[in-house]
């Protein structure tokens, strides 16, 4: 069995070659506790082989992720997801200027539409009101969206591909919820429009009965993973897979070299590489084991009064909700629960948002940890009461009105104002939470009194929202 690259980095660590090229430390960082990362930090050297340009360890590297979650190719991505995305609705941008997305994708469908002077065309998620959390996308709504655009085009159906450069689908989301993937790329196949899944959070997809199949298997066109997020892989890790008859291997090549850069990590790629091996010869064991775990972890918080876990996630994602309740008079926040987690329980969420806080699993999860989170939970339920009164507003019940494309207001010149006196203003900036980095108001798009409410009950609940300069936003100058 030929050796993998995390392996071939340390026997070439060990060996008795001195280093006259990049990087600079010429792995000699013993003293300065960084040696061991440096010991595996190389450029591309004979034996190496080209990122760019694979044909011998790294070409075989990225066999065994295609392996895995049996796509036709499949690419390794040293800068993030961001760089698939990009790469991704970029090279389906030759083939019309319509891009449907779904409204909750991340900023970085967007910034690839506003490169690529794309229209977008929104289909929005069901509303899970009980949690205030974006549910899945439908099937039937992506048709009406296509026959809209068809029928503003006067133009039959056959034509669909000719309008609609592909569609964007978050799957799993943020939160866990999934879509029908391969019942969503039946629907989109049959208009000839290619499919592209954001599954950031899904990378380990596939290895268990109990969890959704990935999106490649469920017929997705190009499809994003993560690996980072839910493997046991070095951030900034991800993979991005082509298949089907709709992609083109060479045109998403030739933006992997614009959007990736020329001098790949080997210390990222080898953690790939040993994350694609772990979750191949453990995955399905490993997984096991976590959702026993969090069978346990739910059946403990029972005897919780007020707070409640989402049981709609897929078992990666725990939503831990305070929606309804009150703190010594004062409503309770995703984001309070947060603070309480972190600074008197050690317990760091992944995020917090207006009524809950999302903690991520993976397969390399604990029973000290769960069981410390359990009792942390139980412990702050005690002192939560539930109230009747509602006053949280959903960012996706939403929806802006466009006054200018993406790319025009993105490039237009601006001025800041109050954002109390944003009403009826065209935003020239980004507006989100983050993490998730969903938009909450996009460029283009205007403000109303519903959206300046709901921003400012973010700043006032603490919540870091991008796109605000101490309570000023950017919109668009009028002419």
């Amino acid at each position: 069995m030929k050796k993998g690259l995390l392996e071939s980095l340390r026997s070439y660590s060990e060996s008795d070659f001195y280093p006259f090229h990049m990087p600079g430390h010429k792995r000699k960082m013993e003293k300065d506790g960084f040696g061991e990362i440096c010991r595996y930090d190389i450029t591309e050297i004979d034996g190496f082989d080209n990122l760019h340009n694979p044909q011998s360890i790294l070409k075989e590297a990225e066999e065994r992720a295609a392996e895995l979650y049996c796509s036709e190719e499949t690419y390794y991505l040293i800068n993030g997801s961001t760089s698939g995305i990009l790469s991704a609705v970029s090279a389906v941008a030759g083939r019309a200027r319509g891009l449907i997305i779904a409204r909750n994708c991340h900023r970085a469908v967007y910034h690839a539409a506003f490169l690529n002077h794309m229209e977008l065309h929104y289909v929005y998620p069901e509303i899970i009101n009980e949690y205030d959390i974006a549910g899945s996308v439908s099937a039937e709504d992506l048709e009406c969206v296509i026959k809209g655009i068809l029928n503003k085009a006067g133009a039959e159906s056959q034509r669909a591909g000719e309008l609609i450069a592909g569609a964007v689908i978050t799957s799993p989301t943020y939160d866990g919820i999934s879509s029908d993937i391969r019942k969503i790329a039946n629907l989109l196949h049959e208009y000839g429009i290619p499919l592209i899944v954001d599954q950031a959070h899904g990378a380990h997809f596939g290895m268990h009965p109990a969890y959704p199949e990935n999106a490649v298997k469920q017929g997705a066109d190009y499809v994003i993973h993560s690996v980072h997020k839910t493997l046991p892989a070095p951030t900034q890790t991800a993979l991005l897979h082509r298949n089907g008859a709709l992609t083109d291997s060479e045109v998403l090549k030739k933006y992997l070299r614009i959007y990736q850069s020329s001098s790949p990590s080997y210390v990222l790629m080898a953690g790939i590489d040993e994350a694609v091996r772990i979750a191949k010869e453990e995955g399905c064991q490993r997984l096991e084991h976590l959702l026993r775990l969090r069978a346990d972890f739910v059946k403990k918080i029972k005897k919780c009064r007020c707070i409640r876990i989402c049981p709609l996630t897929e078992p990666g994602k725990l939503i831990v909700s305070v929606k309804g309740t009150s703190m010594e008079g004062n409503s309770m926040t995703g984001q309070m629960l947060y603070d309480i987690l972190r600074n008197q329980y050690h317990l760091q969420m992944e995020m917090a948002s207006a009524n809950y806080v999302t903690a991520i699993l993976s397969m390399m999860d604990e029973e000290e940890g769960m069981n410390r989170l359990a009792d942390a939970l139980i412990q702050i339920d005690k002192g939560i009461i539930e109230k009747k009164e509602q006053d949280k507003v959903s960012d996706f019940v939403l929806r802006p009105v466009r006054s200018l494309h993406l790319w025009e207001a993105y490039l237009a010149p601006f001025t800041e104002i109050e954002l109390d006196q944003a009403d009826g203003k065209t935003a020239a900036e980004f507006i989100n939470l983050y993490p998730p980095g969903i938009p909450i108001l996009v460029p283009g798009e205007m403000f109303d009194e519903g959206m300046i409410k709901m921003i400012q009950l973010y700043l006032k609940d603490g919540y870091t929202v991008q796109g605000i300069f101490e309570h000023r936003v950017r919109v668009v100058e009028s002419p």
